[in-house]
């Protein structure tokens, strides 16, 4: 693994993140974007081994940027790295093709380890994402919807979802993620009904309570 893409929007997590791979793999490159664009603008350009992907920025913040960027390169490793909750997120992204799935509220070290463990073995789940890929194995549908109403959710609902429960409208989602605004409606009636809530407050107290179960 000798070439690594870090794209984060936040300068010092690109500068962090590159100490601490450097420390494990001193023989790597590594580049930096900014944003989503400069993400695609780059994987057109240079081959990378492993992309550490945040999905919280410019551009790139909904599940679909991961086939996206296969499609460019297929060969490539894509490490999510978010503040987003892991039970929520990372199988539905590791299902979209990620190698794997970083908590930024995790220790460095674990994502140190989340690296190399990708350059050994081609994939990387926490104890945690472990533990939820065993129980979706295992457990019918219908009782994992009964555990978490969440889980009913489509990817696509998730990602409308994360922003209506940050305050956006209609109008915001819908340019945010490139929607016709009655898309984003549309999904945001599925929302309601799929959780049996009304209103926003409804819809910020289920996420509360169960994004981390």
């Amino acid at each position: 693994m000798k070439k690594i893409l870090i794209a984060d929007d936040h300068s010092i997590v690109r500068l962090g993140a590159s100490v601490i791979i450097k420390e494990s793999m001193p023989e790597c490159a590594i580049t930096q974007a900014q944003d989503y664009n400069e993400v695609l603008k780059l994987l057109q350009e240079e081959v990378f081994d492993l992309l550490l992907l945040d999905i919280n920025m410019p551009g790139g913040n909904n599940i679909r940027v991961v086939k996206e960027i296969l499609e460019i390169q297929e060969s490539i490793k894509i490490l999510i790295f978010s503040s987003y909750d892991e039970s929520l997120y990372a199988l539905r992204y590791i299902e979209a093709g990620a190698a794997g799935f970083v908590n930024k509220s995790t220790a460095m070290a674990e994502l140190s380890n989340a690296i190399l463990t990708i350059k050994e073995r081609g994939k990387y789940m926490s104890d945690e994402v472990k533990d939820l890929y065993v129980k979706k194995l295992t457990q019918s549908k219908s009782k994992l919807n009964t555990m978490n109403p969440l889980s009913r959710l489509s990817n696509r609902e998730v990602d409308v979802a994360k922003y209506l429960i940050q305050g956006h409208g209609i109008i915001e989602v819908s340019t945010t993620l490139d929607l016709s605004p009655s898309t984003v409606s549309t999904y945001k009636s599925r929302i309601f009904e799929k959780l049996n809530v009304s209103n926003i407050p409804e819809l910020i107290e289920i996420f509360r309570i169960h994004s981390a179960n």
